[in-house]
């Protein structure tokens, strides 16, 4: 039980992520590299923009201790107060000359901190739009085992929720840091340039100190952070997977139950939370309390010296307290940075486990080879494992050769390997040992996949409908297709006057997986597909096997019209589907391959694996 627990969820969580691991951090670099390289105009403006803003933010105390300066007369003569001039930077200026250039100097931040938000804010979306892209392109490319071992809410949330998370942490951690550390070393840096060395050397002692502190309670807070962040994305994903399946819990009267099961996992999410909430708390707390000290912290140290008799440091806290006020500030803004850190971070190390797997079949996109038919398809010396079981063969070795315009038909128990045939076909999978070869010369791994696949039809068990009308759905096999072309597919297929009879005609939404439609409309709509398409080989797997008796039998004979001239394989149990072929193919029960070949008549009156089957009631 415990073992299988694990296995699910190892398939729910991809991996735990709640440590740090320098990995996670490489992800989150690798991201903004390859963001910032696309748009480098973009970014550098960002970068520039935000350091300017804060060098300008560290400018004002100056302006504000040299105007205090010249209101602060020198003799005891108050005459003369707000009437001495100073010399800055080559020019005389009076008292009120400083409000001028503390108001310009406004502007202009006021100006900088817009462009600051638009040039993060652009960025940031791009960086989500980016992955977004990045993550479809991949999933599209992955094998198809890759989607059989990963749930599909969990990959949802990833496109999602992960890249929304990276984009939000990245639009509050970038451009925070670069104000941080701008403006800590700006202020640093104006304090020992004004000769403050004693107040400078304190604020950065001190400094160093709370963030030490603060980093030790960051790490417990991040890792609880990530546990919440994880509870999170599996009620999420439940969810998802839940609402995919309210047929079922419909059906069951089960919504109570569904009820209190999502409310027992959403207070786990509480709990979890809560210990978050109570660790930022502190985190805050320390901040706020430390960084609040340490003007007082400066003030008392100028007291001191001033009870010593050493006035000079008490005269200087008009610009030291002003830089150390900026100081404050950036430390206080450290508390957000590193959580969109961890944040931005943990969701980079997610979207890389969605982008990062290299599919082993290779769709030979700009290299393979283009046919402009299929005409024979060769199994040579092929057997099959599947990828993550290749210690079970589930197709010895086998050799056969499907023939232009033949119908062949695969039968056996569950297990033995029927729609592993379609699979190879398909090139969902590639055998382990042996060619597949197409046209009596060319090797299935060189052909240029989606070429190949425009000659292949395909008619499964559960009809693959995208949430859009019938134009849409039906179009997906011809994109270039006629509304006229449609029309006469549908009527090959029957569907033509059902569609009619719709007040919405065509343009009719069917809702997600057809949900509008029934389980022989749904088929018919898949066979029009393929008529439009019109193919050299067609796959019907287990194509009438979920349907009634009394629909299977309509649709059979739409079937039997859609393959007349073509090279069909079909993988089916029921006898009707079977009995009219070429050349039955029985597979024996675990791997051991082809273990009889022939027509219905031949097989039936042959004493054998075909005939046990069909004694035993299950090719009827």
């Amino acid at each position: 039980m415990t073992k299988q627990k694990n296995k699910i969820n190892s398939l729910f969580k991809f991996e735990s992520d709640k440590k740090f691991t320098w990995k996670k951090m490489g992800s989150f670099v690798k991201i903004m590299n390859e963001a910032a390289r696309d748009n480098m105009f973009l970014f550098l403006s960002m970068v520039f923009i935000t350091i300017f803003d804060a060098l300008l933010a560290a400018l004002l105390p100056i302006a504000s201790s040299e105007m205090i300066k010249l209101l602060i007369p020198n003799n005891s003569d108050s005459m003369t107060q707000g009437l001495q001039t100073g010399i800055f930077l080559g020019m005389t200026m009076y008292w009120y000359s400083w409000i001028y250039v503390v108001l310009v100097i406004m502007s202009i931040m006021l100006v900088a901190e817009y462009l600051t938000n638009v040039t993060i804010g652009l960025f940031s979306v791009k960086i989500e739009v980016m992955q977004r892209n990045k993550i479809l392109i991949s999933l599209v490319n992955q094998d198809v085992e890759f989607f059989f071992d990963h749930v599909s809410g969990n990959i949802m949330t990833r496109l999602v929720a992960d890249t929304q998370g990276l984009s939000l942490g990245i639009q509050q951690f970038v451009t925070n840091i670069i104000y941080c550390i701008t403006g800590l070393v700006a202020s640093v840096t104006i304090l020992f340039l004004y000769g403050q060395f004693l107040i400078s050397g304190i604020a950065v002692g001190y400094i160093l100190f709370v963030i030490i502190i603060a980093t030790i309670i960051f790490v417990f807070f991040r890792r609880k952070l990530i546990i919440a962040f994880d509870i999170k994305r599996d009620v999420d994903t439940d969810m998802t997977d839940r609402i995919g399946n309210i047929s079922l819990i419909k059906a069951n009267g089960l919504e109570e139950y569904e009820i209190q099961r999502l409310e027992k996992m959403n207070e786990k999410y509480n709990r979890s939370s809560d210990v978050v909430v109570s660790l930022s708390a502190l985190l805050n707390l320390w901040i706020t309390i430390t960084t609040s000290f340490l003007s007082t912290l400066i003030i008392i140290v100028a007291a001191l010296r001033a009870i010593s008799g050493d006035q000079t440091l008490l005269k200087d806290l008009t610009l030291a307290l002003p830089l150390l006020s900026q100081m404050v500030v950036a430390i206080v803004m450290l508390v957000p940075t590193l959580r969109a850190a961890a944040r931005a971070s943990n969701s980079a190390d997610r979207i890389g486990q969605l982008t990062e797997p290299i599919p082993e079949i290779d769709p030979n996109l700009e290299k393979g080879k283009i046919i402009d038919s299929i005409e024979e398809i060769q199994f040579v010396n092929l057997q099959f494992a599947y990828p993550k079981k290749k210690e079970k063969i589930i197709l010895p070795t086998m050799n056969f050769t499907f023939k232009k315009g033949r119908s062949y038909a695969f039968v056996g128990e569950t297990g033995s390997g029927k729609s592993t045939i379609a699979r190879l076909l398909l090139r969902f999978y590639d055998p382990i040992q042996g060619e597949i070869i197409v046209n009596k010369k060319d090797k299935m791994t060189e052909l240029n996949l989606p070429n190949y696949l425009s000659h292949v039809g395909y008619v499964e068990q559960e009809p693959q409908i995208f949430f859009g009308d019938f134009y849409e759905n039906i179009r997906y096999a011809k994109f270039d297709a006629t509304n006229e072309e449609i029309y006469e597919a549908c009527k090959k297929a029957k569907l033509h006057d059902f569609i009619l009879t719709l007040p919405e005609g065509y343009e009719t939404i069917l809702g997600q997986r057809g949900f509008l439609l029934s389980g022989g409309q749904k088929q018919r709509l898949v066979i029009a597909r393929v008529f439009l398409k019109n193919p050299d080989l067609i796959i019907l797997d287990e194509a009438t096997s979920a349907l009634d008796n009394i629909v299977e039998k309509e649709i059979q004979a739409q079937l039997n019209e859609l393959v007349l001239g073509k090279t069909s394989v079909t993988i089916a149990h029921r006898l009707s589907t079977i009995k009219n072929v070429d050349e039955i193919i029985v597979l024996g029960a675990n791997g051991t391959g082809i273990v009889q070949t022939g027509t219905f008549e031949e097989l039936i009156k042959t004493e054998g694996h075909f005939k046990k089957l069909y004694e035993a009631g299950l090719m009827k």
